[in-house]
C-alpha cells in the first residue's frame, strides 16, 4: 500500500518551486507513494492547481490570510493533518515551514531549502525583516526529521547553520526542454516570435530583481561588440523591469517579453542564455538552457559551477555580476561559436532529469520514515500521524 506524502505550500502559483513539486509528484512510483497537497492561501490567477488535479492529486485549500496563518494556522494545519492522515508531511517555503514546526505534528516532517536564506530574504524583504525571516526558518528546520537542499552547494551552505541537509539536484522536464532539430526549425520559431533570423539571440529568463542583476546585463550587452549583431531578450517580470527598460532606452535590439509560458521554445530559438545572478540555490533556467543545447554564460558562483561540471563544454563562467564583466565575456566569445549548438548525451541528461530527481526524493522519504519508525520503536517521537 502506498504511503501518503502531504505537501504544504503557500499557494500553487506558477513558479520554479511549484514546478519542481509537480515534477516530483508526476514521477511518483504509485506502489510507493501517493500525494496530497495543502495550500495555505487563496490561489493567484496564474495557478497550477488544475494541473495537479488533472494528475489526480487531492488539493486541500485552507484559505488563510497571511495574518490568519500566524494567528491560527498551526491549529488549522494540525486539524488538516488529522483529516488527511499522512505518513509524512513536507512543507515548502517560509510560512509552511514555520507553521509545521509550531504545530508540533506527531509524524515525520521534512523540508526543502530552495535558496540561501541569508542572501535571498534580505534582498526580497529588506535587511532587518529578511535576516529575521532567515533565522526563523532555520530555527523551524531544526524541528524536522530531514532537510533537503536543491543542490549540493546549497546543502553545504545550510550545513553552516548547523543543519545536515542532503543535496537532491533539481530536475528538468526533458519532454519539454530539448534541442531544436535543425536550423529550419530555429528559423521558424524566430519567425513566429518576430525575432531576426540572422541575429545572435541572447536570452535571460526569470525574475528581474536585484539579485539577478538584469541592469548590468543590459549595460554589458550595449557596451559589447556582440550588440552590433545581437538581439537581447528578457523573458520574465519583476521589480527591476521598469529600470531595465529605462536603461535599454530606445535600443531596437533589446526586448522585454514579461512572463512567458513558452520558455522551452524561446530557449530553442536562442543562441546564448545568460545569468548574472549573485546567489542561487540552483538555477533551473541554466539547466533548461543546457538541455536545449544552447551556450550558457553565467556568474562564477558555486551552484553555477556545479552545473558547469555537468555541461563543461556548454557553460562559460565570468567573475563578477557587473556590466564590465558581462561586456568582457561577450567580447571574449569567438564569433564563429556564438551560434554553436550542442546535443547533450543521454547519460548527461539523465543527471538532470525529473525522473531521477523524483526517484531520489522517494528514497529520501523512505529513509526518513524508516528512521522515524525506529525512533518510535525505541520510545521516541511517533513515526506516523496515525
Amino acid at each position: 500500500m502506498p504511503q501518503t506524502v502531504l505537501s504544504v505550500v503557500s499557494t500553487l502559483g506558477r513558479c520554479a518551486p511549484i514546478n519542481g513539486l509537480m515534477n516530483v509528484i508526476r514521477n511518483f512510483d504509485p506502489d510507493r507513494f501517493r500525494a496530497v497537497i495543502a495550500t495555505l492561501s487563496p490561489e493567484p490567477a496564474d495557478t497550477l492547481i488544475g494541473e495537479f488535479q488533472t494528475l489526480g492529486v487531492p488539493v486541500k485549500q485552507m484559505e488563510l490570510s497571511r495574518p490568519g496563518s500566524f494567528l491560527f494556522g498551526a491549529r488549522r494545519l494540525r486539524r488538516l493533518v488529522s483529516e488527511v492522515d499522512p505518513d509524512l508531511v513536507h512543507p515548502h517555503g517560509l510560512r509552511a515551514d514555520i507553521l509545521a514546526a509550531v504545530a508540533g505534528l506527531r509524524c515525520a516532517v521534512v523540508s526543502t531549502v530552495h535558496s540561501d536564506f541569508f542572501v535571498d530574504y534580505p534582498s526580497a524583504y529588506g535587511r532587518c525583516i529578511g535576516s529575521l525571516a532567515a533565522v526563523c526558518e532555520y530555527a523551524a528546520l531544526r524541528h524536522f526529521d530531514g532537510v533537503n537542499a536543491v543542490s549540493q552547494p546549497l546543502a553545504d551552505v545550510v550545513k553552516q547553520s548547523g543543519i545536515a541537509a542532503r543535496g537532491i539536484l533539481n530536475g528538468v522536464e526533458l519532454r519539454e526542454f530539448y534541442p531544436a532539430p535543425d536550423l529550419n526549425s530555429i528559423r521558424a520559431l524566430r519567425s513566429n516570435l518576430g525575432w531576426p533570423s540572422d541575429a545572435v539571440v541572447v536570452l535571460h529568463t526569470g525574475v528581474l530583481r536585484s539579485l539577478k542583476n538584469p541592469i548590468a546585463i543590459v549595460n554589458g550587452f550595449r557596451a559589447s561588440g556582440l550588440s552590433r549583431r545581437g538581439f537581447l531578450v528578457f523573458a520574465g517580470d519583476g521589480p527591476q523591469r521598469a529600470e531595465c527598460e529605462k536603461t535599454a532606452g530606445s535600443a531596437p535590439n533589446i526586448v522585454f517579453l514579461g512572463k512567458r509560458r513558452d520558455v522551452p521554445s524561446l530557449l530553442r530559438a536562442a543562441d546564448l542564455l545568460i545569468s548574472a545572478s549573485s546567489s542561487e540555490g540552483l538555477s533551473n533556467s541554466l539547466m533548461e538552457g543546457c538541455a536545449c543545447g544552447i551556450r550558457v554564460v553565467a556568474t562564477d558562483i558555486p551552484p553555477h559551477r556545479h552545473i558547469q561540471q555537468i555541461f563543461p563544454e556548454q557553460m562559460q563562467l565570468f567573475d563578477q555580476p557587473r556590466s564590465e564583466s558581462i561586456r568582457a565575456v561577450f567580447d571574449g566569445l569567438e564569433p564563429e561559436r556564438w551560434q554553436e549548438k550542442f546535443l547533450p548525451s543521454g547519460v548527461t541528461l539523465d543527471l538532470i532529469s525529473t525522473r531521477r530527481m523524483s526517484s531520489q526524493y522517494q528514497d529520501f522519504y523512505s529513509e526518513v520514515l524508516q528512521s522515524a519508525r525506529r525512533g518510535a520503536a525505541g520510545g521516541g517521537k511517533l513515526a506516523l500521524c496515525r
